[in-house]
């Protein structure tokens, strides 16, 4: 009988980073004919209060799931130092191996893989671990409706996001992530394609308020800062929020997962939120790397170079795209009224669809605003 399993490697970086991981084995499992081994998870300190098992706190993990990720571990690390294995061999799917396939589609490029390898056969026992970020959130697409399942099958969960989903029934929803926590603090400047630095909060508090005047809404507020670090959006905006209670890492990614338009952070855990999102999100621009016009900007890659190939030619001066409503707007720190396509988005109760479809987290270039 034949072993054939995909497992993840997490670590202890945050949720967004390790579910694209978890998102990676799953879609290999489902295109190769393996079994899905979910992952042992470390200590982190983004989980509140710290548990041992950080994640495996909402995604427990089995004695049989210690034991089979403990092996196949062990056998990977023979094979890399010795070129000695014991049981089936334990494949890494690296980043490299992924881009000789040129298939997106994390799954389908891994069944490219081990067809070019012989263990595409179903008879064959083979064990496929991945890991990292690499290629993005369009080779996980086909995983967005299991993300979503993973994430209401925490039962605590789904009862807290029914109470705070309650009083924005009937309403247009804004989430707002406002990152704090480990960020490193505004200093006053931005850095294109700069990471993990906080967002101006007085731009959150602009943003929110030109909303506000815009549509009758609520606004629900998902971050790891304190009463005291968000005083002042908390005094005007008085959003719906969680402030001070445990465990809400997964609460968070729901609720901006479900809201109308989400005014993000420069953070994966607002990415991997509006991939899980279908409605439009509001991105600070000045910190996106710019086009060789200036009219355009994207995230910032792994090895800091934008891939120009992937620029649409899109003409800076246009005022149809001002009007359009977008996928993603991205807007300066100084921004004082909202483009006319957001503004038409939210007049609308969120009911017109979006016309543009540039999107930051598929390396698309997006019109800067």
């Amino acid at each position: 009988m034949s072993l054939r399993v995909a497992y993840p490697t997490v670590t202890d970086c945050g949720l967004g980073n390790n579910l694209m991981a978890v998102a990676k084995a799953y879609l290999i499992a489902q295109s190769c004919q393996l079994k899905y081994q979910p992952p042992v998870w470390p200590p982190t300190i983004h989980v509140k209060p710290a548990t041992k098992n950080g994640y495996g706190y909402y995604f427990p993990s089995s004695s049989n799931d210690r034991v089979r990720t403990a092996l196949f571990a062990y056998s990977l690390r023979l094979q890399r130092k010795l070129k000695f294995r014991i049981g089936p061999p334990v494949l890494e799917f690296t980043r490299e191996s992924y881009e000789r396939t040129r298939i997106q589609d994390i799954g389908e490029a891994c069944l490219g893989y081990l067809k070019g390898l012989g263990f595409h056969d179903p008879v064959r026992s083979v064990v496929v671990t991945t890991g990292g970020m690499w290629g993005g959130y369009a080779a996980i697409k086909r995983a967005r409706v299991w993300l979503q399942s993973l994430l209401l099958s925490h039962s605590e969960t789904r009862r807290r996001l029914e109470e705070l989903e309650a009083p924005a029934k009937g309403r247009l929803r804004i989430g707002v992530n406002i990152r704090m926590g480990d960020f490193k603090p505004w200093n006053g400047t931005f850095e294109e394609g700069e990471r993990v630095a906080q967002l101006p909060l007085d731009w959150y508090v602009r943003m929110c308020r030109l909303i506000r005047e815009a549509c009758d809404c609520e606004f629900i507020l998902v971050t790891d800062g304190t009463r005291e670090q968000l005083r002042p959006f908390l005094d005007e905006i008085r959003p719906i929020n969680y402030l001070g209670q445990p465990y809400s890492d997964l609460l968070g990614l729901l609720l901006l997962s479900r809201s109308d338009l989400v005014v993000c952070s420069n953070s994966t855990y607002s990415r991997l939120a509006c991939f899980l999102n279908d409605k439009p999100y509001i991105w600070i621009s000045d910190t996106l790397v710019r086009d060789r016009s200036n009219g355009h900007g994207y995230l910032w890659k792994e090895n800091g170079t934008p891939r120009t190939s992937r620029i649409k030619a899109v003409p800076v001066k246009d005022d149809a795209s001002r009007e359009a409503i977008r996928r993603c707007f991205a807007l300066s720190h100084k921004t004082c009224a909202l483009p006319e396509g957001l503004s038409r988005f939210l007049t609308s109760g969120g009911a017109m669809p979006i016309e543009n479809w540039d999107d930051l987290l598929y390396g698309d270039a997006v019109f800067l605003m």
